[in-house]
C-alpha cells in the first residue's frame, strides 16, 4: 500500500463542470486500479489524497505530474507499508469543490492551499538559483586554479 498526498496550480482557470468531469473519470480510473482517494478543489487548487498498491499509485501519479492540467505540483507527503491503512476505503475519488460558493469557514483551509503551493514554487526557485551560483563558484574557481598553474 502506498498514499500520496499532494497539491497543484491549476494551469488554466476550471469551471465547477469541468472539474466535476475530472472528478468522474478519476473515480472511474481508480476503481479498475483498486486507488481510493479524495480531491478538493479551492478557487485554482488541487489538493489530493491517492492510495492503493504502490505500483498503482505509482503510475498513477506520474501521469498526474505529467497532466497539462497540473502546474506546480508540490508531493506534500508519501507513505508506504504493507499494513497501511486507507484513509478514504469507500471513496474511489471523493470530489471537494471549495470553489467560491463554498462556505467562509473553508477560508483558512484555501488560503493555506495557496500559500502552500506558493512556499513550494519559491524554495524550488531558491533552490535553482543556489545550484546555478554554487556550480558557478566552482568552475570560477577550478578556472582561477588552472590560471595559477
Amino acid at each position: 500500500m502506498k498514499r500520496i498526498r499532494y497539491a497543484s496550480r491549476f494551469t488554466a482557470p476550471m469551471l465547477p463542470s469541468a472539474i466535476e468531469t475530472l472528478a468522474r473519470e478519476a473515480a472511474e480510473y481508480n476503481a479498475r486500479n483498486g486507488i481510493t482517494g479524495m480531491l478538493i478543489a479551492s478557487g485554482d487548487l488541487f489538493f489530493q489524497i491517492i492510495e492503493g498498491p504502490k505500483d498503482k499509485v505509482d503510475e498513477l501519479y506520474n501521469r498526474i505530474l505529467q497532466d497539462p492540467r497540473h502546474t506546480d505540483v508540490v508531493t506534500l507527503l508519501v507513505e508506504q507499508a504493507p499494513a497501511l491503512i486507507r484513509l478514504c476505503p469507500d471513496w474511489a475519488m471523493k470530489k471537494v469543490d471549495l470553489g467560491m460558493a463554498a462556505t467562509e469557514r473553508m477560508d483558512p483551509v484555501r488560503a493555506l492551499l495557496s500559500l502552500l503551493v506558493e512556499h513550494q514554487r519559491l524554495v524550488g526557485h531558491l533552490r535553482e538559483t543556489l545550484e546555478r551560483t554554487t556550480w558557478r563558484l566552482f568552475i570560477e574557481a577550478e578556472l582561477d586554479d588552472l590560471h595559477r598553474q
